[in-house]
């Protein structure tokens, strides 16, 4: 008889598993589309390649930006594609980029320092010159699947909070931080979960890959190894609101990289002490004689980061406060690269501190907003492969303190500010720090318009070694624009803390629904820190035969405009 009715019972479950819900449909799927258009103009002069002492550097120029992204919908299931456009209007080089030959241009335009480029301006891949035909000119950005992962009509239902996951390429957001580009942003590929555990409590985590090792990628000759190891980074960032109005969101991230790793996350940099003269490229990451452009991936880096990001609000007052702590080891080849039994396997520690305050007041319809930062850094004659003691994010993107300035970050125009010695990028400049204090006010006279003023003094943390020439780091892994050897008085001492201080006027009208024009000027005073040194006739490096000639650093000086539309 119980045989009998578990044949029943099992019968009527299976005829029940197979039948059509009665009042449940499926969600209908949507496709959506946003987005923006940005037309461009800027002029300048004297800061495009990071050379504030060579002041022939100037331009006028127009682009284009198209950045849709595409969302299919299916109930709580979406993917995303996001593309992105860059183009110039009018040749400027060689040739028009554009496939194959979409390279990026490089700060100071074409040639700089020498480079040749693919003729465009940096960060844009292609130019609009006559007849406007460029091919295969299409960047992928985001391309990433969220589902629920945890929860109701999950994939894993039985675990009763919900959690929302990504995977693939997709962006940081406010994973790491609420603040923009303190630590991560822009973009990575990987998987991130947020989970709800309370209205007032989530949880974020956030597993990045940043270089994949490929199997066979790391046998045979070591010299001729492509392979650039397992490089990855895990970002674990709570959230806690105690009260309305106030946020804290602690941070914890650990970064790991094999051999060589990506420009994004270790910075080049030119020092005396590492193999080669500067770390980060094969020669600083690899064996000792023959070492492969890839680097060895025996030769690790560990970096640990520590600390919160907050915002406070009450009636008109703001607070928004970020401070990190970071520490760790990294493997590199130090010595003589005279010969290669000079040179030896060295591990450098890390401990930096960077810290990064916003306070913000409405005052009707005036806004005053009060920053300040400061970053850790190494003194000039410090060795690098022993101790590192400037902070690295993950990645910003260029897009740290954005907003704030227009030569010393990015702005209106967001294809200029990449060659101020990486403030933009890392945050610090060089391996010097950084100080600084910006003031900025905003006011709105009707909610369509409003008009702003910014000042910005800066400062390194260390005194900058002024007998060292700035621009193009070569050899890097990538695009680096940094201080370079100039003779044997380089990386001896300090001489200046003061970059200088920029001061921006804008406005913003938003002339139609979805439409905005943006119109900014901006005048840097250059600081003796800016200054450089050049080696006329003499022998790379050390100036031997040739005469070393001092050089002080000249202001700059850019308008934009900017016509953006979004939907």
């Amino acid at each position: 008889m119980r045989r009998f009715l578990a044949s029943v019972v099992f019968a009527v479950i299976i005829l029940a598993s197979l039948a059509p819900p009665a009042s449940a449909q499926a969600p209908t799927p949507k496709v959506t589309i946003s987005g923006l258009f940005d037309q461009v103009t800027s002029m300048g002069k004297n800061f495009y390649d990071g050379n504030l002492a060579r002041n022939s550097d100037h331009e006028w120029y127009a682009r284009t930006r198209f950045r849709p992204d595409f969302e299919f919908a299916v109930g709580r299931v979406k993917a995303v594609l996001g593309l992105e456009i860059d183009l110039q209007y009018g040749q400027a080089g060689a040739n028009d980029g554009g496939f194959p030959g979409n390279n990026t241009g490089f700060p100071g335009g074409p040639p700089s320092q020498g480079v040749p480029t693919g003729g465009a301006k940096v960060n844009a891949n292609g130019n609009l010159d006559l007849n406007t035909d460029v091919g295969g000119m299409i960047e992928i950005k985001w391309i990433y699947t969220e589902f629920p992962l945890t929860g109701k009509d999950s994939l894993l239902p039985f675990i009763p909070v919900e959690t929302m996951a990504r995977a693939g390429g997709q962006p940081f957001a406010n994973l790491a931080t609420y603040k923009l580009a303190t630590y991560a942003a822009s973009d990575f590929a990987g998987v991130s979960a947020v989970t709800t555990l309370a209205p007032n409590i989530k949880s974020n985590l956030t597993w990045v890959i940043v270089e994949d090792q490929l199997a066979g990628a790391n046998r045979g000759n070591p010299s001729l190894k492509t392979g650039r190891g397992e490089d990855y980074a895990l970002i674990f960032s709570p959230e806690y609101t105690p009260f309305k109005g106030l946020d804290l969101k602690p941070l914890y991230s650990w970064f790991h990289a094999d051999g060589v790793t990506h420009i994004a996350a270790r910075r080049n940099l030119v020092n005396r002490g590492t193999a080669g003269g500067l770390l980060g490229p094969g020669t600083s990451m690899g064996a000792p004689i023959g070492p492969s452009a890839a680097g060895d991936p025996t030769y690790h880096e560990d970096r640990h980061t520590i600390g919160f990001d907050a915002r406070w609000r009450v009636g008109p007052f703001g607070l928004d406060p970020t401070i990190f702590y970071q520490w760790g080891r990294m493997d590199s080849q130090a010595g003589s690269s005279a010969t290669g039994a000079a040179i030896k396997k060295v591990t450098a520690d890390m401990s930096a501190f960077f810290f990064d305050i916003i306070g913000s007041y409405q005052l009707g319809p005036l806004l005053l907003e009060l920053r300040g930062d400061y970053s850790t850094g190494n003194k000039a004659r410090d060795n690098l492969a022993k101790g590192i003691r400037y902070f690295q994010p993950l990645t910003t993107d260029g897009i740290y303190y954005a907003g704030w300035a227009q030569i010393m970050a990015l702005g209106v125009d967001y294809f200029n500010g990449v060659s101020m010695g990486g403030l933009g990028y890392n945050i610090g400049y060089d391996r010097y720090g950084r100080a600084q204090l910006g003031v900025r006010a905003t006011y709105t006279f009707a909610p369509p318009f409003s008009v702003y003023g910014v000042v910005s003094p800066t400062w390194t943390a260390e005194k900058v070694d002024t007998d060292t020439n700035s621009g193009l780091v070569p050899g890097a892994v990538g695009l680096t624009v940094g201080r370079t050897t100039v003779s044997n008085n380089s990386w001896v001492s300090g001489d200046s803390n003061y970059l200088g201080t920029e001061a921006n006027l804008g406005l913003t009208w938003r002339f139609s629904p979805n439409a905005a024009f943006d119109l900014v000027g901006a005048w840097l005073f250059a600081g003796d820190a800016q200054n450089t040194a050049e080696c006329v006739g003499g022998a790379p490096g050390t100036c031997a035969g040739g005469t070393v000639v001092k050089k002080d650093a000249k202001d700059a000086y850019t308008l934009a405009a900017r016509v953006r539309l979004a939907f």
